[in-house]
């Protein structure tokens, strides 16, 4: 990992507040703030990736509503591609 400097100016309030979780968490001030900076970036990208799935999800919604979704059973869509039927299954499995 490369490491960049950089200089983070924060409120009175928020440096004491820094400072205290990090001294009850044993840690340095720059290993919290950095912790919470990554935690931060990659909820943004959690929150993108959930509004992709709903965007998709409303999409099919739509496409149900409009007719323009089909249901075809597993061995229609196994003729459809080419592919063997599937074995049946033992009682067992």
């Amino acid at each position: 990992m490369h490491a960049m400097a950089m200089t983070l100016r924060l409120t009175e309030v928020d440096d004491r507040l820094l400072t205290e979780r990090a001294r009850s968490e044993g840690r340095s001030k720059q290993e919290v703030a950095r912790e919470a900076i990554h935690a931060y970036l990659t909820d943004q990208v959690r929150r993108l990736e959930d509004l992709e799935d709903e965007l998709a999800l409303a999409r099919y919604q739509l496409r149900q509503q409009l007719g323009e979704v089909t249901y075809v059973s597993q061995a229609e869509a196994r003729s459809a591609l080419g592919l063997p039927p599937s074995s049946p299954r033992s009682a067992s499995a």
